[in-house]
Parts: structure tokens; C-alpha cells; sequence
């Protein structure tokens, strides 16, 4: 998983522990950001592709 700036490592899992969303690739999470959403971006994962997160 990635490394951010500040609050640990990435995760494949929401806060109540659901699965986040995967996407095969970079291009596919994107198109699914709303666009109405603020500083929301694709990450990669080593297991499931891409997913999203916020910045």
C-alpha cells in the first residue's frame, strides 16, 4: 500500500470495515469520481487495482 504525508498507511477497507470500490485501472477510478467531489483520487493497490481515497 502507499504511504501518505500524515495518517498512516493506505487501506483496502472503509471505516466500517465494507471493501472499498476497485478498478481495474487508473483511468476507470477516475471516471467514477463525482464531480461535485472534492479532493478525491485514485490510488493504486497492489492487490485490487486502483481505488479511491482522498488526498
Amino acid at each position: 500500500m502507499s504511504e501518505r504525508k500524515s495518517g498512516g498507511p493506505r487501506s483496502c477497507y472503509n471505516k466500517t470495515g465494507a471493501p472499498k470500490a476497485a478498478f481495474a485501472t487508473k483511468k476507470a477510478a477516475e471516471k467514477a469520481i463525482p464531480k461535485t467531489t472534492v479532493r478525491l483520487a485514485p490510488y493504486e493497490c497492489e492487490l485490487h487495482g486502483w481505488h479511491l481515497g482522498h488526498r
